[in-house]
């Protein structure tokens, strides 16, 4: 890892609401570097899923930077940042949201349609998305046929059919058993290696966050590194915990929790690759 593909510079994120404002970011800085994957976890309601809807350009941010792949893309309007965005980023949601009168091919062809391939490319390109999802036998399959795993990794092949530099994941395990996860972490996990792709989650498991490279930890509205020496020895669980503690002030450094024990018998990523 490297150079910085993405960058969040003191972003700020307020709602005007009739009670008085709401501020849900407060000062958010952070990079995500090449081939990186970076989890960011807190409970409910921190921002997590609000940060993630400023980078791929659902909702605005109030004050602050945000660069991907070296553009400033903060004053960008929303047409041009919808076409910097196809070729740059591609976004996995919680829900899935494939679309439902389209097949499994189709859906993964509707980004390449979009941004100009042809039909019989696009068709071509898609086959192959889906064969190295593992998912060709089910091309021709609808989503209300296929199974939650099976759903999530044609929402994969789909958002990554333009070669996206940065791939967003909005909790991309919480809709299926452990098994089904671990699955899709390997997946992301190849991608990076693969296909030169940058990854950023938000995820409520502890277990798939000490999968990451780093993780941040949102805790009303800000962001607290944890640089990770030892992941295999990291208690996920206790820190997970730990931030949600409300005695803690928001502006305090706050320290690597002690553990005794693994967290996870997960298998480190780079680590079992090699071996």
């Amino acid at each position: 890892m490297s150079s910085a593909v993405l960058e969040c510079k003191d972003v700020f994120k307020q709602y005007e609401l009739r009670s008085g404002p709401l501020e849900v970011l407060k000062g958010v800085s952070f990079d995500l570097k090449e081939n990186e994957l970076l989890a960011i976890v807190g409970i409910s309601g921190s921002g997590k899923t609000t940060l993630l809807n400023l980078l791929f350009g659902i909702d605005t941010m109030t004050k602050g930077q945000i660069e991907i792949d070296g553009n400033d893309v903060s004053n960008m309007s929303k047409d041009d940042f919808r076409l910097f965005r196809r070729d740059k980023i591609g976004m996995i949601f919680q829900e899935f949201y494939l679309l439902p009168s389209m097949t499994a091919i189709e859906n993964v062809m509707a980004p390449l349609i979009i941004s100009g391939k042809s039909e019989q490319l696009a068709l071509t390109k898609a086959y192959r998305l889906l064969e190295r999802v593992e998912m060709r036998p089910m091309a021709n399959k609808y989503p209300h046929q296929l199974s939650n795993g099976q759903k999530q990794r044609v929402a994969i092949a789909r958002a990554i059919a333009n070669s996206p530099k940065i791939l967003i994941c909005d909790e991309p395990t919480r809709a299926l058993d452990t098994t089904l996860g671990d699955e899709i972490m390997d997946l992301l996990e190849e991608l990076i290696e693969k296909e030169n792709i940058s990854v950023i989650m938000t995820t409520h498991d502890p277990e798939v966050a000490a999968r990451a490279d780093r993780v941040l930890i949102f805790r009303s509205g800000i962001l607290v590194e944890e640089k990770i020496v030892d992941k295999e020895f990291f208690d996920f669980r206790a820190a997970k915990e730990f931030y949600k503690d409300s005695e803690i002030a928001e502006n305090e450094t706050i320290a690597k929790p002690k553990t005794k024990k693994k967290a996870s018998t997960k298998k480190s990523k780079k680590t079992s690759k090699k071996s």
